[in-house]
C-alpha cells in the first residue's frame, strides 16, 4: 500500500505493476448509466411515474409504455428514428414536461451535447462497428431531450462499445441507451435498453420526531447530553416534519395523541416573535356551511349525516377554551315575509356532544318572539374532515 493513499482503497491498479492493467479506486465515479440513475435517484432525480400511475394498468411496469419510455419508430436494424413518450421528470428539485416526439438520432443535431459541436453521429464503415448513444433529460435542449454518443467499436473483434459521460458534468437522468450501427445511409438503432429510474411521488412516509426524553418537540439535538445544539432554524431552509401535536401549546391542541405534520419555516423558534416558527399543517380546517329544517321542540342533529338530516363533521374544538366548538348557529324565522333570525348561544340554546348537536326547544326559551316562526337553522362550524 505504499504507492496508495487512504483515499484510494486496497482495489487500486498498483504503480510500477505490469500485470495488474486495472483496479477501482474508493474515488473512482461509475459512469453506467443505470449506475449514474441509482446515484441520481438518491439525489430525488428521475422519472415520475404520472402517466401509468394505477396498481392496476396492465402497462404500469412496461419499460416500452409511457413516462418518458424510448422506443424504436420503425424496425430495429434499419430505422434511425426513435419515439420518446411524454411524461414529467424531476431534476435538481424542478419539474420537466416531456411531449411525446420522435427523432432521427442517425441525424439529429438540435438534440445534441455540446461535446460533439453539433455533428451528428456517423454511419460506420464497418458492418460490426457499434456505439452507444444514450437519451436523457437536458433542459437546455429542445422538448428537455439530449443526445450523447460513444466510439463506434469493431464487435467483431470482442469489443464492446462504451457508454459516453460527458453528459455527467451536470445532474442528469437518462431514460435509454441506444446501440447504434452501420445503415445505408445513417447510422441506424440496433437496439433500446429503457434505462428509466423512478422517483415515486407517494405516498411518502414521515416518522414522527420523538426526544430522548419521550416528548415529541422541535427537531433539535439539544436534548442529548453531551452534544452540540442544533442551529435549526436556518435562513431560507424550511421543512416538513411529523410530531404528536400533543404540547405543542397551552390550550386544546388539534390532534393530540396522533401523528400529524408540521413545516419548520426558518430564523426563529418562536411564531409570535414576527418570523420564522413551527407551525401545525394538519389537520386541515374547513369551514362548512349547513341549512337544517327546524319545527317546534328540541332537535337532535347528527353527525356524519348531510343536511337537512345532519351534518357530516365534528366542529372542533377552540383551542383557547375546550369547552367551548368552533360553531355558530342562527335561527330564522319568517315574520309577515320578512326573515328575521337570532344567533343561539353555546351551551345555552344548544351543546355539542361527542356524536351529534343538542338544540332546546327554542319557543319556550325564547317565547312568543322568534320560536314560534322559526322554519330553519343555519349552521356554520369549523372541521377538519373526521367525524
Amino acid at each position: 500500500m505504499a504507492n496508495t493513499n487512504l483515499a484510494e482503497g486496497h482495489l487500486k491498479t498498483a504503480t510500477g505493476v505490469t500485470y495488474q492493467s486495472d483496479g477501482l479506486r474508493d474515488t473512482d465515479v461509475l459512469t453506467s448509466p443505470t449506475l449514474t440513475n441509482f446515484v441520481e435517484r438518491s439525489l430525488f432525480n428521475g422519472v415520475l411515474p404520472i402517466t401509468l400511475n394505477k396498481y392496476s394498468d396492465t402497462a404500469r411496469n412496461d419499460p416500452t409504455a409511457g413516462n418518458c419510455a424510448v422506443a424504436p419508430s420503425g424496425t430495429l436494424g434499419s430505422t434511425s428514428s426513435i419515439t420518446v413518450q411524454g411524461g414529467t421528470v424531476v431534476l435538481d428539485g424542478m419539474f420537466y414536461t416531456v411531449a411525446q416526439t420522435t427523432y432521427n438520432v442517425g441525424t439529429n443535431t438540435a438534440n445534441l451535447d455540446s461535446t460533439h459541436s453539433s455533428t451528428a453521429i456517423s454511419n460506420p464503415s464497418g458492418a460490426n462497428e457499434e456505439a452507444i448513444m444514450l437519451v436523457y433529460i437536458d433542459p437546455s435542449k429542445p422538448n428537455n431531450i439530449g443526445l450523447i454518443y460513444g466510439s463506434f467499436v469493431d464487435t467483431g473483434s470482442g469489443l464492446y462499445p462504451s457508454a459516453p459521460s460527458a453528459h455527467l458534468n451536470q445532474q442528469s437522468v437518462v431514460l435509454a441507451a441506444l446501440r447504434m450501427g452501420k445503415g445505408a445511409s445513417t447510422s441506424t438503432v440496433e437496439g433500446v435498453e429503457d434505462k428509466r429510474a423512478f422517483v415515486r411521488a407517494g405516498p411518502m412516509p414521515l416518522t414522527s420526531l420523538i426526544h430522548s426524553d419521550g416528548s415529541h418537540s422541535n427537531p433539535r439535538n439539544d436534548h442529548i447530553a453531551g452534544f452540540n445544539a442544533g442551529n435549526l432554524p436556518i435562513t431560507d431552509v424550511g421543512f416538513l416534519f411529523a410530531r404528536d401535536p400533543n404540547g405543542f401549546h397551552g390550550g386544546h391542541v388539534q390532534g393530540a395523541n396522533q401523528t400529524h405534520l408540521f413545516f419548520q419555516s426558518d430564523t426563529g423558534l418562536d411564531r409570535t416573535t414576527g418570523g420564522g416558527g413551527v407551525y401545525q399543517v394538519t389537520p386541515i380546517h374547513r369551514v362548512s356551511k349547513a341549512v337544517i329544517a327546524y319545527s317546534a321542540g328540541p332537535a337532535t342533529i347528527n353527525y356524519g349525516s348531510p343536511p337537512p338530516g345532519g351534518i357530516m363533521f365534528k366542529p372542533l374544538e377552540s383551542e383557547d377554551d375546550v369547552s367551548k366548538f368552533l360553531i355558530d348557529i342562527h335561527a330564522y324565522q319568517n315574520v309577515a315575509g320578512t326573515t328575521h333570525h337570532i344567533r343561539l348561544i353555546q351551551g345555552t340554546d344548544y351543546t355539542v356532544g361527542g356524536s351529534n348537536i343538542s338544540v332546546t326547544d327554542i319557543a319556550t326559551t325564547y317565547g312568543g318572539s322568534a320560536g314560534p316562526h322559526v322554519n330553519f337553522l343555519e349552521i356554520t362550524y369549523t372541521h377538519a374532515g373526521h367525524q
